[in-house]
């Protein structure tokens, strides 16, 4: 009888102790799903944040391809020109360079006309209105903002629970507005100014400004203190400017400039018109140029040539409206993060344990206290703004124009346990 009593003791708890072992064992089978759902939807949420990194930078170049293209456009067609008038001075002082000057004078002309035409197909393709790539670019961060949210973190979740056991199912807890407000879109001209300036400042120096002096070995009417008032000068002015949010433009003068006293003082202006040329590119071209760009005013009568002949290219779309950190409702602006918490869920059924496998019955059987039948496990990340490892060190703020968003594992707070557990009890 003894023997009896001890050995159901001992099946009775090689039971317990193997439905122990299987709840363990699932337990941290939800965890170990919980953390991957977690950090996957973290990984997700970077990647939608570099995206917008990329194609805000993709955008800067697109805006950067159509100020080249504008400067293009007005090298070429002041080139022209400038053939044009040495050719008629050529023909007087050396005819015999004459065929010469007027072959490369006709070769310069298909030269423009075809600048002409891949310019304006270029800038179409790069900033129309509505399917312009830099637009298409600015639209496409409205769908991926999309995924990013808890919504599209949710998907990620559950598809790497389920990835891990099929019985498993897994969604990402809301956080109020907080990723709602952790960025926004470019709306008002004052965004998109700051857009602009990024794009001024990526342009290189020759499509800014295209400025150049030559002395020339000729005296000038006005003998003045300086020695540059002595002589005739030979002034190229010109640059690419960008007057409004709507529009670029070009303009290339040169022109020959000598000394005159007015007013008791030797003063320069502008005496010969060399060589001239202008571009814009908007949606409503005005047919002048609104800036300055390059000083071209100094040759103000090169300056009108090149606004009567001026080329205008339509199709371009203006400053985009992209996305960047919304910094004034951020708590640290500098360097933001955005978290992410995911719950499991897994069926009693999942682990395999006595009753599960429908091992004793009756008054043997050993019922595992399940809240509301599942096994729950709840997993933190967030995502984070860091230079990589290996980038110059140097101190950068986080900004939706450098891909360094990663995501990490965190300690979940008081308040995502207890959002936690109120679904668990639902």
């Amino acid at each position: 009888m003894l023997a009896l009593v001890l050995l159901f003791a001992g099946s009775l708890g090689l039971m317990f102790m193997f439905s122990a072992g299987q709840m363990s064992a699932t337990k941290q089978r939800v965890v170990n799903a919980a953390d991957a759902a977690a950090y996957s939807a973290a990984v997700w949420r970077a990647r939608t944040m570099n995206y917008h990194a990329y194609s805000n930078r993709a955008i800067i170049a697109q805006e950067v391809a159509i100020a080249q293209a504008v400067t293009l456009t007005s090298w070429i067609k002041y080139f022209e020109t400038f053939i044009e008038n040495v050719t008629t001075i050529v023909e007087i002082v050396f005819p015999v360079l004459a065929p010469i000057i007027e072959t490369i004078q006709e070769v310069l002309g298909w030269i423009r006309e075809l600048t002409d035409w891949t310019a304006t197909l270029e800038i179409w393709l790069r900033g129309a209105e509505t399917v312009g790539y830099k637009n298409l670019l600015a639209e496409s961060q409205q769908l991926m903002y999309l995924a990013g949210s808890s919504w599209g973190v949710s998907a990620i979740a559950n598809q790497v629970a389920r990835a891990n056991d099929s019985a498993f199912f897994g969604h990402a807890l809301t956080d109020g507005s907080a990723y709602a407000q952790l960025t926004r879109r470019y709306e008002s001209d004052d965004d998109r100014r700051r857009l602009q300036g990024l794009v001024i400042d990526s342009l290189d120096p020759f499509v800014t400004d295209r400025r150049a002096d030559l002395p020339l070995p000729l005296p000038s009417s006005c003998l003045g203190s300086s020695w540059q008032q002595w002589v005739q000068w030979i002034r190229k002015r010109g640059g690419t400017a960008m007057p409004n949010l709507e529009r670029w433009e070009a303009a290339d003068t040169l022109s020959m400039h000598d000394w005159h006293r007015r007013g008791g003082r030797c003063r320069e202006h502008e005496t010969v018109p060399i060589g001239w040329g202008a571009a814009e590119a908007s949606l409503q071209n005005t047919g002048e140029i609104e800036s300055n760009p390059g000083d071209v005013e100094e040759n103000e009568s090169a300056l009108e040539e090149a606004e009567e002949d001026i080329i205008s290219i339509g199709g371009y779309s203006g400053i985009s409206r992209v996305r960047e950190l919304n910094y004034e409702s951020l708590d640290n602006p500098r360097f933001p993060t955005s978290r992410i918490a995911v719950i499991v869920h897994a069926p009693g059924a999942a682990a395999r344990t006595g009753r599960t496998v429908g091992v004793g019955t009756g008054r043997l059987q050993l019922n595992e206290d399940l809240h509301n039948r599942y096994i729950s496990a709840l997993a933190v990340a967030d995502v984070y703004f860091r230079r990589p490892s290996d980038a110059p060190a140097r101190t950068e703020y986080a900004s939706l124009y450098s891909p360094y968003w990663q995501a990490r594992l965190r300690e979940p707070t008081d308040a995502e346990r207890m959002e936690a557990e109120s679904h668990v009890d639902h």
